[in-house]
């Protein structure tokens, strides 16, 4: 996997050049997740997801090449709870097409925006992200994770990945839950506070109304604790299984809707 900042600029130069680059954009978020997680959950997701997506790519035919990410995302969901930093619609798209502006005009042509922060304004803001650079820079803009586009997203909440969980209510592990904690649990074990975790009590709600709705996470759970599924079920292994998995199914898409690799 090639990190973009960590080469010189002859070396970012050639590919530039190069037909078979793509460059991946982790997008993440700083918000609350539970009492028992960090903040930097969608952050360390966007990362994990550009890393194993890449060596499918590069299987494909391909040169994935790996942008440091974007630690902030809109967040509106979580206002009110603290160490919550949420950029406005507006600032994101600003700050992202501008990432891909610069490199454009570079020469690259291919991006994907890969993405673990599904709060609907952030994904709003991705939708616009994308149709401003194709329209004005004539770039392939695609998602990895979640994503305004639905066969995207289907990778994040596949049968296949659900079926990883132990909760007896998958359909509604979501914000902070068994997933989540899992993917922490494989990936920054240190950062979970296990003894609370397994102290938490399953936490299901119909989240899928509750966004319909407009609901922000406090508004959804007058107790304020901001999680929602079963973390006491989470297990480093699941978290593992869930990133290798999801990264198949999405790196499967990609490949479909990147198509032939043609020089120039």
């Amino acid at each position: 996997m090639i990190r973009l900042a960590e080469r010189t600029w002859p070396e970012a130069a050639r590919l530039a050049r190069d037909p078979r680059s793509v460059v991946l954009l982790p997008l993440g978020a700083i918000e609350q997740h539970g009492p028992h997680l960090p903040l930097l959950v969608d952050w360390l997701g966007a990362e994990e997801l550009a890393r194993r997506v890449a060596p499918h790519l590069r299987r494909g035919g391909f040169r994935p090449i790996v942008l440091p990410g974007l630690p902030y995302g809109a967040s509106p969901l979580a206002r009110g709870f603290a160490g919550t930093i949420s950029l406005s619609g507006r600032t994101l798209v600003a700050v992202a097409a501008e990432i891909l502006d610069a490199l454009a005009a570079q020469g690259f042509r291919r991006f994907v925006l890969a993405n673990y922060q599904a709060d609907p304004a952030h994904l709003a803001a991705m939708a616009r992200i994308k149709r401003r650079a194709e329209l004005r820079r004539g770039v392939r803009v695609l998602f990895a994770g979640f994503a305004p586009a639905p066969r995207t997203q289907r990778a994040m909440t596949h049968a296949r990945v659900t079926g990883l969980l132990k909760s007896p209510t998958p359909e509604r592990e979501w914000h902070s839950g068994e997933m989540e904690t899992s993917l922490v649990l494989a990936t920054r074990p240190r950062l979970v506070r296990r003894r609370l975790a397994r102290r938490l009590p399953p936490h299901w709600i119909d989240f899928r109304a509750a966004l319909a709705a407009g609901k922000t996470f406090r508004e959804m759970d007058a107790s304020g604790r901001g999680y929602f599924g079963w973390p006491a079920a989470a297990r480093a292994a699941t978290g593992r299984r869930g990133l290798a998995l999801r990264a198949r199914l999405i790196a499967r898409v990609l490949l479909a809707e990147l198509g032939p690799l043609r020089t120039r």
